[in-house]
């Protein structure tokens, strides 16, 4: 990693609370190994991986890893375990080469590997499914480059099909998951939460640039972006 990024463990073991800044987590994030068709970290992944903090001792499924910023983040807050998923091989390939190189083979040791979709996450029990899922709605998939769409393709009509998803199949007590405030939630809540979820709480929130396909619904390409965490009825 460039000695210009700084080391998540020596972050975190500091005091310095950089963890929580998601300008960390960018800078991390544009280091690390991405092979060729693997979702490279965005802002919005480094503002959910800046929520993970309070991880320590959990055990965390990062759903949809790609090439694990937000694996790094919980496993450098002290997760007892991680799992992260992804469809893509590649992605778990590159999860564990990032892991490894930034923070070791203790860190590596916490770390499993799930190679499956969003329909098979019942299986991964944990305390926290942290997720940045497909968001884009269908009508601005036509401005995503087509070597890419496969990334972003997933949110349906309105851009809440890949957060369904998820919420329909996990196992896990708490969803934390990236909502752009581009898209309807409140349309889309009652049907959220009859999936079985309390009402979600913001963890975090960033006013953060959008890709330039969402141009159609977002002429000046910059909105808030939430991190919303969905829990299960006591």
């Amino acid at each position: 990693m460039p000695n210009s990024v700084p080391h998540p463990d020596d972050m975190v073991a500091s005091g310095h609370g950089r963890h929580h800044d998601p300008s960390h987590w960018a800078d991390v994030g544009r280091s690390l190994v991405t092979s060729p068709g693997v979702h490279r970290p965005s802002t919005f992944s480094a503002l959910l991986a800046s929520t993970l903090g309070d991880t320590g001792g959990r055990v965390v499924v990062d759903a949809g890893c790609g090439a694990g910023l937000v694996t790094l983040a919980a496993l450098a807050a002290g997760a007892e375990h991680v799992v992260a998923q992804d469809t893509d091989p590649a992605s778990l390939a590159d999860t564990a080469a990032n892991v490894e190189s930034v923070l070791g083979v203790e860190a590596r040791s916490r770390l499993t590997f799930w190679e499956a979709d969003w329909r098979l996450l019942a299986p991964m029990h944990a305390d926290v499914l942290a997720v940045n899922p497909p968001q884009r709605p269908a009508e601005v998939l036509a401005d995503v480059d087509a070597e890419v769409l496969h990334l972003h393709d997933g949110g349906g009509r309105d851009g809440f099909d890949g957060l369904r998803l998820v919420l329909a199949h996990t196992s896990a007590s708490t969803v934390r998951t990236t909502a752009t405030s581009v898209l309807d939630l409140p349309a889309a809540l009652r049907g959220l939460l009859e999936l079985g979820w309390d009402e979600p709480r913001v963890f975090g929130s960033a006013e953060l640039e959008h890709d330039p396909a969402w141009r159609r619904l977002l002429p000046g390409l910059r909105a808030r972006v939430d991190v919303l965490e969905f829990s299960r009825p006591a």
